[in-house]
């Protein structure tokens, strides 16, 4: 082995490769903490300047969370829009409101009847029809009166 090296020329190869593995894999868990921390950062502005504080506090409360859990454990971790099973990819699904939090009562908040499990793809489909059917005339009465059902046909259309 020549002097100042840390393998013979028959390991050397295989040194260098197990390093680069260690260096790639490295470099993926930290940007996968990045990531974290840059949506958790994310979240922290959106909680504190665009949520409603009644809704901020709601959605932090400890009968939301237990909630929420009973709600994913109910539809054992498939989207009940599409079907998807939640958490293979790595993305964690919504429980969702059927009526908006800020249209529901306080009873129908936290009922099980008015939470559904949807995968991110659904959510964003729903939020997407929430924000035009508010937008137009009378449009949280609208919000307030459409059914489950009438949610899985309009967000399976635009599935794609």
């Amino acid at each position: 082995m020549p002097q100042g090296t840390d393998f013979c020329p028959t390991h050397e190869q295989a040194s260098i490769e197990r390093k680069q593995a260690y260096i790639s894999a490295k470099t993926k868990r930290e940007s996968t903490v990045k990531g974290r921390q840059l949506k958790q950062a994310r979240m922290s502005h959106y909680n504190a300047t665009t949520r409603d504080p009644q809704a901020n506090a709601f959605y932090h409360s400890a009968s939301w969370h237990k909630a929420r859990e009973l709600a994913f454990a109910k539809a054992m971790g498939v989207c009940e829009c599409c079907g998807r099973v939640i958490g293979l990819d790595g993305k964690r699904g919504y429980v969702d409101h059927l009526v908006a939090y800020r249209l529901c009562t306080k009873e129908q908040a936290l009922s099980q009847s008015n939470l559904w499990l949807l995968c991110p793809e659904c959510h964003a489909i729903k939020t997407r029809l929430e924000e035009s059917i508010k937008s137009g005339p009378n449009g949280d009465n609208k919000l307030k009166h459409i059914s489950k059902q009438w949610w899985v046909k309009a967000i399976k259309e635009r599935i794609k």
